[in-house]
């Protein structure tokens, strides 16, 4: 993955403000809601499903064919989350990071759902604690503005869930892609040790996120100890 070294690129962008306001009005998903006969078809034959998504070139194709086959409802992204969370290690998840981060709508309204449903793992967890939980559950895509959505909608839940810690989902934002940056360049062995990201430019990445002022030096420091001693995957 290929990215700037800087994030102070990132800047306000009134789609981005739309995007986040979707994916905080979307109601919460409840499981007797997903029971269609569709999805009921799919949970008993998931072999068949599961071939199908797999076999094709991207998700949205595989998806487009489950649909033809009848094993998903149309235009219903919360059969979408359903069928993807509870087949997480079976599906091509290189196709699912692409797909959640695609700026459709039917990716942006499964994108959100995605995160309402791994919310409650969120909740009272270190940032970068919780970017693991969902990197553990979500491979990020390759695509730099992928990642971007992803993380969008990520930190819009996750303050959500956390109101205290940040002033805005914003400075959340901007946080996490710097620590998708930071594990990038401390774990990639292409780059040299005498290279790599230090605290002090960790802290330097961050400065002035926090509404024009710094977030806590140790704050900082405790994230990067935290992705230097155990690389997210």
């Amino acid at each position: 993955m290929s990215t700037p070294r800087s994030i102070h690129w990132l800047e306000q962008d009134p789609v981005r403000e739309r995007r986040r306001e979707r994916a905080l009005t979307l109601p919460p998903q409840k499981t007797s809601a997903l029971a269609t006969p569709a999805l009921l078809t799919l949970r008993r034959a998931p072999p068949r499903s599961l071939q199908i998504f797999n076999s094709g070139s991207s998700a949205d194709k595989g998806l487009r064919e489950l649909v033809k086959n009848a094993m998903l409802p149309e235009d219903d992204p919360r059969a979408v989350v359903r069928f993807l969370l509870d087949n997480d290690g079976k599906l091509d998840q290189s196709a699912v990071g692409d797909f959640l981060g695609g700026d459709g709508v039917l990716a942006t309204d499964v994108r959100a759902l995605v995160m309402d449903e791994l919310g409650p793992l969120f909740r009272g967890m270190p940032i970068d604690s919780a970017l693991r939980k969902l990197i553990n559950t979500v491979k990020l895509p390759g695509e730099a503005q992928k990642i971007d959505r992803l993380m969008e909608t990520f930190a819009a839940r996750y303050c959500a869930l956390n109101a205290e810690v940040f002033p805005s989902a914003d400075v959340a934002f901007v946080l996490a892609f710097s620590v998708i940056m930071l594990q990038t360049d401390l774990h990639n062995p292409a780059i040299k040790e005498e290279k790599k990201m230090t605290k002090d430019g960790f802290r330097r990445n961050n400065r002035g996120i926090c509404n024009g002022s710094d977030l806590d030096a140790q704050f900082l420091d405790e994230i990067f100890d935290r992705i230097k001693a155990a690389p997210i995957t």
